[in-house]
């Protein structure tokens, strides 16, 4: 069992990101495994991400260009594969095409449209605004809020993939017994829990609760050093409003985009993932400024 979570979590770092990672052996029987191990990732971006957030917090560099540099830096770890799959569902979606049919080969065709573009650029600019607010001073708090936001993105849309009705032409169409051929019903009921889902479970559980736990010890000490005496209060409403906005955002993108291209796969995970992150951080942005945590 440990070996099958071990080369899941390989799996998932050599596929889901541009991490080194060393080699090992595809199995298709470990793609659940795969999957659940996907928020895990990131959690090893978020890292990243936060470690070179405090590095540049040494530094004299303006808040813009400290953002700009956080937002390159989280793409390229993530090998731009989230990304690819947001720029994708763009196209298919935004095309508005009456047929179901036309809107998925739009999906799977390689060529790039102005949908996808524009959509990209709109979602940097969003993107890059909110990191270089955040970027103005290094807090714990939220860099903690901010391994949250990229661990449930993730969770959720692992779960998706494995429990929602999939697309004929998905990669996971397989994963759980369902025929290769034919149209998925988007909306028919889930796919049973397994092993998998309850491991994600558990570790979502066992994330949050740690990190907001150390938040909470970084509050609780802030306060005895003479900080503000409401920190701690401003803490627990400045966490729970970003992941109620990253939570609805995620499950109303994922039920938009099944309806529109009739099931889940990877590209709709990519797109919930950008979309829900960027309004986590947006979100997180606006109260950090109104909260001065």
């Amino acid at each position: 069992m440990e070996m099958k979570y071990a080369r899941g979590l390989l799996m998932a770092i050599g596929n889901f990101s541009a991490l080194p990672c060393p080699y090992h052996k595809w199995h298709d029987n470990s793609r659940k495994a795969m999957l659940s191990m996907l928020p895990a990732v990131g959690l090893i971006l978020a890292g990243i991400i936060i470690a070179a957030w405090w590095l540049l917090d040494m530094t004299e560099l303006s808040p813009l260009f400290r953002g700009v540099i956080l937002t390159v830096l989280y793409f390229c770890c993530c090998g731009f594969i989230h990304l690819d799959g947001f720029m994708d569902c763009c196209d298919a979606i935004l095309s508005r095409r009456p047929e179901l049919r036309e809107r998925q080969r739009i999906l799977k065709s390689p060529d790039v449209g102005a949908f996808a573009v524009i959509s990209m650029v709109l979602m940097m600019m969003v993107f890059v605004a909110s990191m270089a607010e955040l970027a103005d001073g290094f807090r714990f708090r939220e860099a903690g809020i901010l391994l949250i936001i990229m661990f449930i993105s993730r969770a959720i849309a692992a779960d998706h993939v494995m429990r929602k009705p999939t697309m004929a032409t998905s990669q996971y169409a397989d994963m759980n017994g369902e025929p290769a051929g034919g149209m998925h019903d988007s909306m028919k009921k889930d796919n049973p829990r397994t092993a998998e889902n309850h491991v994600l479970t558990f570790m979502t559980y066992l994330t949050v609760m740690v990190v907001i736990s150390i938040c909470r010890y970084c509050c609780s000490a802030d306060m005895m050093n003479g900080g503000e005496s409401g920190s701690l209060l401003l803490f627990y409403v400045f966490c729970a409003g970003t992941v109620c906005v990253q939570i609805a955002a995620i499950y109303l993108i994922s039920l938009h985009a099944r309806k529109q291209l009739g099931g889940m796969n990877g590209d709709i995970a990519g797109y919930m993932i950008v979309i829900s992150e960027t309004a986590a951080v947006f979100t997180a942005a606006v109260m950090s400024s109104f909260t001065s945590l």
